[in-house]
């Protein structure tokens, strides 16, 4: 699909995109911060908009009626805003429905935009760059399950293989045989076998929060969220058998989760891939880049980890003083272990470096809460480009930057399930290094320049500019301890006269 196929926006301080589903109707204000667009407004509305579809082949008066109302509302908001680019768009309801533009004639006066109702093909596309654009997935099988449409999409090597678009969603009243004959005529669906499947939409997420619940997994984080195979046909199962148990399940779901269930039950049997991942993104996401690729240096862009763009992004807001974090990644990185000893399979620079960037991340919180709220908030941040152990990893980190080794707050308990105890430790050492550096030189850049580290063997040496020496108060010589000790280094201290 062609860039020029989309309906081109102009870049602006805020980008608003309304989703017009089968289910639900959604408008997303994201203030655009260079590549990382962050959200400011978040509404979803239950319109059931494909409703009785499937029996007649048109939208009911009554779903039109409140999709309406909905629009209108949506279209106060936006005038409330100047300058403000606009993309809607419409899916599988508007799609299929004969009577479709009983809906969208009077919805586009309304909003005085155009709705791009997206063919199959393109919606594909869009959910499949909404993922890979900010996750990491090399192969697997992608589906968005929606109301009306379930887009699925075969991943190898970061690449959009091949894609298909059924015509039955969690509004449907396909019986499971149907549904799972028109899977199996998904002729490369097999492909996936073994692989994970990325679940894309509000019934995945639905399912990934009753999972959550049932198992009290300590972080409630969906995006990442990933379950066993065996984990979710058993509560595919329960919810499938017992549809009135649905513990953790939002109230607004309740109603399609049996059919919901139904439908990812036959797309693990069709496909035969192995766990389940949960997706925060969505179609929005995909018009979002495609939005900003049409805007900015795309291939200067692609060069970078989408991480490190989004926390770059995020610190500029919360930095005391300038290009302190960038220098303190210089800083800690002789310190860096890259063998396999603490982290294991987590890429150790990737993650640092994103610590470093975070490192200033609630400074201007009540200092005795610093640690606390920095681990909650960093865990809970809109990016989807970590897995939990790596989110965990960040936060535990960050927690350690301003906690020090105080007793008076307690490593949070939570990081033992999902981190091991050498990536706990190597989340401490890391944590006290940022602490003792940002203390060193009171977060200004230039005072950053006076320390070098380097360790060899069991000896971690901290070398000094001299003209720094009334910076290096007891307290910091403690630090600098503390920090060596984490990981069982003995520390060292030396003055350089001619140090840059």
């Amino acid at each position: 699909m062609s860039k020029s196929s989309l309906i081109s926006a102009n870049l602006s301080n805020h980008i608003a995109v309304i989703d017009i589903g089968s289910n639900s109707i959604r408008l997303v204000i994201f203030k655009t911060m260079g590549r990382f667009p962050f959200p400011l407004f978040n509404e979803r509305v239950t319109c059931r908009l494909g409703e009785g579809l499937e029996k007649s082949n048109n939208l009911q008066p009554k779903r039109i009626a409140e999709a309406l109302e909905t629009l209108q509302r949506f279209s106060s908001i936006l005038q409330s805003l100047p300058n403000l680019s606009v993309k809607i768009v419409a899916t599988a309801a508007a799609r299929r429905a004969h009577n479709a533009d009983t809906f969208l004639k009077p919805a586009q006066e309304i909003l005085n935009h155009k709705i791009q109702v997206l063919e199959q093909q393109e919606e594909a596309c869009m959910v499949s760059i909404g993922l890979l654009s900010n996750f990491d997935v090399r192969d697997g099988l992608i589906a968005d399950l929606g109301g009306g449409s379930l887009e699925l999409v075969y991943v190898k090597n970061r690449e959009l293989i091949h894609s298909a678009s059924l015509n039955v969603g969690h509004l449907s009243i396909k019986p499971v045989s149907e549904i799972f004959d028109m899977m199996q005529k998904v002729d490369w669906l097999k492909k996936a076998r073994g692989l994970d499947l990325f679940g894309v939409g509000g019934s995945f997420r639905a399912l990934g929060s009753a999972y959550i619940h049932k198992t009290r997994y300590p972080l409630r984080m969906l995006h990442a969220l990933t379950m066993s195979k065996m984990a979710t046909k058993s509560l595919l199962n329960q919810i499938c058998s017992e549809p009135r148990d649905l513990e953790g399940v939002p109230e607004g779901r309740w109603s399609t989760m049996p059919k919901a269930s139904e439908i990812i039950s036959c797309l693990l049997k069709a496909s035969k891939a192995n766990n389940l991942v949960i997706s925060g993104t969505s179609i929005r996401d995909g018009l979002i880049a495609t939005v900003i690729s049409e805007q900015i240096d795309l291939y200067h862009y692609r060069k970078k980890d989408p991480l490190h763009i989004a926390c770059s992004e995020i610190a500029k807001h919360r930095l005391r003083f300038s290009s302190v974090n960038k220098r303190l990644y210089k800083f800690i990185k002789p310190c860096i272990e890259t063998s396999s000893n603490y982290m294991g399979e987590l890429n150790t620079k990737r993650l640092v470096k994103a610590a470093c960037l975070l490192s200033e991340y609630c400074w201007d919180e009540e200092p005795s809460m610093r640690a606390v709220l920095a681990y909650e908030k960093i865990n809970a941040l809109p990016i989807y480009s970590l897995s939990h152990p790596e989110r965990m990893w960040i936060s535990l980190t960050i927690f350690y930057r301003y906690n020090g080794v105080k007793s008076i707050r307690e490593e949070p308990r939570s990081s033992e399930f999902i981190l091991s105890k050498t990536q706990r430790q190597y989340a401490r050492f890391i944590g006290l290094g940022l602490r003792f550096g940002l203390n060193f030189s009171a977060g200004i850049n230039a005072n950053l320049k006076f320390l070098e580290l380097s360790i060899k063997k069991t000896t971690l040496t901290c070398e000094i500019a001299a003209q720094a020496s009334n910076l290096f108060t007891s307290q910091n010589q403690q630090r600098l301890k503390s920090f060596g000790n984490a990981v069982s280094l003995d520390t060292k201290v030396s003055y350089n006269h001619y140090h840059s």
